[in-house]
C-alpha cells in the first residue's frame, strides 16, 4: 500500500491541472481528474478503501491510490477519483447518498472535465461496497469490486439494522449491469461466492475472480498492472 500511495503522490504532482474539482462545499467533495487523450474513451472510477480490513468505512485517502488505474491507462482509458467523508462523522446512508451524489455532478460536468466515455466503478473493501451500491446509477456501466463485504453486518462501521439491509449488496435486488468480484480467498470470499451466485441467479453477468493467498494488497497490484489479471477483466467489461 505504500507504494501505491507514494506513487499517487507523484503521479498528482505530475498532473496538478485537474485535481481538487469540487462537487459539492465540505472538504472531502472533490474529484480528481486524469482524463483519456480521447475523451469519450472509457472512465475508471476508483472507490477507495482503507489500508486495513478493520477500518473500513472510516479510514482512507482518495489522493493515496490514484495511480490505481496506471493498468486502464495504459490502455487508453481516463479514471477519475472522488473524495468522501467518513465514519463516524457520517454515517453510512450519508457517505452513500453523498457517492451517489459524487456520480451525478460527475454525469452531469465530466464531459467539460475531458471525461466523457462510459463509466465503470472500482472499489476495494468499503470501496467495493460503494461501487456494488452505485451500479444502478444510470451513468454506470459496468464495475468491479475487490475484497468487498457485500453483507455490512459484518463490516466494521457503526449501523442500524434498517440501514444493514438497505446498503448491503447482498440483501437489495440484483442490478443487471456487469460486475466482476473478486477475492483474495480469505475473509471474502465466502461472501464474494454468495453474492456471484445470488447475481447470476438474477440474470446478471460478471466473472467471480478467486486469487487465493495473494491478499488485498496484491489484488490491488493485479488491476494496477497493464498485464494483471483483474486489469485485463476489467477492460473486457465493456466487450
Amino acid at each position: 500500500m505504500q507504494q501505491l500511495a507514494d506513487d499517487s503522490t507523484a503521479l498528482r504532482l505530475a498532473r496538478p491541472g485537474q485535481l481538487d474539482q469540487p462537487y459539492a462545499a465540505a472538504d472531502w467533495a472533490r474529484w480528481d481528474f486524469f482524463p483519456a487523450a480521447d475523451p469519450h474513451r472509457p472512465c475508471l472510477v476508483v472507490l477507495h478503501g482503507a489500508e486495513s480490513r478493520d477500518r473500513e468505512w472510516s479510514c482512507g485517502d482518495w489522493r493515496l491510490c490514484s495511480a490505481l488505474a496506471e493498468g486502464v491507462r495504459a490502455h487508453g482509458w481516463a479514471s477519475a477519483l472522488p473524495g468522501r467523508g467518513m465514519a463516524p462523522a457520517m454515517t453510512p446512508t450519508r457517505i452513500v447518498r453523498e457517492t451517489h451524489r459524487a456520480l451525478d455532478w460527475l454525469a452531469a460536468h465530466g464531459a467539460q472535465r475531458g471525461i466523457a466515455g462510459p463509466l465503470v466503478l472500482a472499489g476495494w473493501g468499503a470501496g467495493a461496497d460503494l461501487a456494488a451500491l452505485m451500479l444502478d446509477h444510470p451513468a454506470v456501466q459496468a464495475g468491479i469490486g475487490i475484497c468487498g463485504f457485500y453483507d455490512l453486518e459484518a463490516a466494521p462501521v457503526e449501523m442500524t439494522e434498517l440501514e444493514v439491509i438497505a446498503l448491503s449488496p447482498l440483501r437489495l435486488p440484483v442490478v443487471r449491469k456487469p460486475f466482476i468480484i473478486a477475492h483474495d480467498g480469505a475473509e471474502s470470499a465466502a461472501v464474494s461466492t454468495e453474492w456471484h451466485a445470488l447475481r447470476q441467479q438474477g440474470g446478471a453477468r460478471g466473472r467471480l475472480i478467486g486469487l487465493p493467498g495473494q491478499g488485498p494488497a496484491r489484488l490491488l497490484d493485479s488491476l494496477r498492472a497493464p498485464d494483471g489479471a483483474l486489469c485485463r477483466a476489467v477492460l473486457d467489461l465493456l466487450a
